[in-house]
Order: structure tokens, then C-alpha cells, then sequence
């Protein structure tokens, strides 16, 4: 049976590495050092939880939750040096599952660790295959089916389109799906990403003409229909 999978995220190298050797008996480990990183292991490793610290250079923890709320449900364990009760409780309804004050016991964060994955549906840990109308991906194989038909994509176009097919219909900001792909801040006037994204909205309705899946929102984003 193949085990959970968490995202430590981060900054100082030694609460990292104790983190670490502490969970990877146990778990797969992935981890990340600021918020553009914690976005791009995100996508890449698909884990089942998130060990999240608040302050990170780059983009800042609370941010990282927004951004990956818009995305995932996926449990979300922050490490926070703020004592501030009323702090805690708006990071619990921005959508943090739990958290623990710095310095912690490493005994209680295992404990936490294990009753948020408990937790988590077994469909969303098991799944790897995310299917909206006549397009299907396999997240683990990236084979790709649209109308039957078998498409293959470079690695970006890959990553936007998983993102998009985990919550049809939802809306996301291009300079939101840029970071959590590319890894790096958006840069107002850059292009990349609409150029990524026409192409591979041109592959798909090349297979599947009568539906368009990619659509642009103007103003506001993208979804997938």
C-alpha cells in the first residue's frame, strides 16, 4: 500500500530537517524552503498533506494557503510563532485544518499529522485519474485521453491543465496558476502563460471540436468547462 505523501514547507533548515527525519520513516517527504517553491512541489508531487510555516521569504504562508485553497482541499498543517487567539481562528477560516505554536512537540505534531490524514477521504489520497466530459488524464501515467483519442503535452501544459480539471468550472487568476506552475512571481506584460494556454486549448478542441474545455474569463481568469 503506498504510503501518504507530505509537503514540509519551511524556511529554516534545521525545523526542515527535523521535520523530516522524523515523518520519512513513515511518509513520503517533499519539501520547500519558500512560498514559490511550496506552489511548484505542490503541483509536482500531488501530496496528501501540508506542514505549512507562516513566515517565508517570497510569498508569505498566508498567502499560500489563499492561493492553494483556491486549488485543493488538501489538509493543511500550519507552524506559527503568533500567539494571537483571534489570528489563529482567521487562519482557521481562511482554511487551515489545524495548526500547532512554535516551539511544538514533535510527539503532538506526529499525533496531528496522523489524525489529519485519517481524515482525508480515501478517494482523494487513491485517485489518479481526473476525468471532466471527454477529457482524461492519469496524474501518475500522464496519459492523456480526449475523446478517445491520446494527446501528449510538455510538462507546463500538463501541470495547467491538472490544475484546472481538479475543480471544473472554478475560476483561477493566470498570475495564481503561473506561480504555482513555473515556480517564480508573475511578472505583469509577460506572455507565457496565455501562450501556454492557447496551445494547449488548440490540442484539445483539435481532438474534441464540438467542446471547448479551456475557456479565458475576460478580467478575471481561466476555468476549465
Amino acid at each position: 500500500m503506498p504510503t501518504a505523501t507530505i509537503l514540509i514547507v519551511e524556511d529554516h533548515d534545521d525545523i526542515r530537517t527535523l521535520l523530516k527525519d522524523v515523518l520519512a520513516p513513515m511518509y513520503t517527504i517533499a519539501e520547500a524552503a519558500d512560498g514559490v517553491k511550496a506552489l511548484s512541489q505542490f503541483n509536482a508531487t500531488h501530496p496528501d498533506l501540508i506542514i505549512l510555516d507562516l513566515m517565508l521569504p517570497g510569498i508569505m504562508g498566508e498567502s499560500v494557503l489563499k492561493t492553494l485553497r483556491k486549488i485543493t482541499q488538501v489538509p493543511v498543517l500550519v507552524l506559527t510563532a503568533i500567539q494571537d487567539k483571534q489570528k489563529i481562528v482567521d487562519l482557521l477560516e481562511e482554511g487551515a485544518n489545524d495548526y500547532l505554536t512554535k516551539p511544538f512537540d514533535i510527539d503532538e505534531l506526529v499525533a496531528r499529522v496522523k489524525v489529519q490524514l485519517r481524515q482525508v477521504p480515501a478517494q482523494q489520497s487513491s485517485s489518479t485519474t481526473l476525468t471532466c466530459g471527454l477529457v482524461s488524464v492519469n496524474q501518475d501515467t500522464h496519459e492523456i485521453l480526449v475523446a478517445g483519442k491520446r494527446l501528449t503535452l510538455p510538462k507546463k501544459e500538463f501541470e495547467l491543465l491538472t490544475i484546472l480539471m481538479r475543480h471544473p468550472h472554478q475560476v483561477y487568476q493566470k498570475e495564481q496558476l503561473y506561480e504555482t506552475v513555473w515556480g517564480e512571481p508573475y511578472v505583469n506584460g509577460d506572455n507565457t502563460m496565455n501562450v501556454h494556454l492557447s496551445n494547449l486549448r488548440t490540442k484539445i478542441n483539435n481532438l474534441s471540436p464540438d467542446a471547448q474545455y479551456v475557456n479565458s474569463i475576460w478580467g478575471i481568469g481561466v476555468r476549465f468547462d
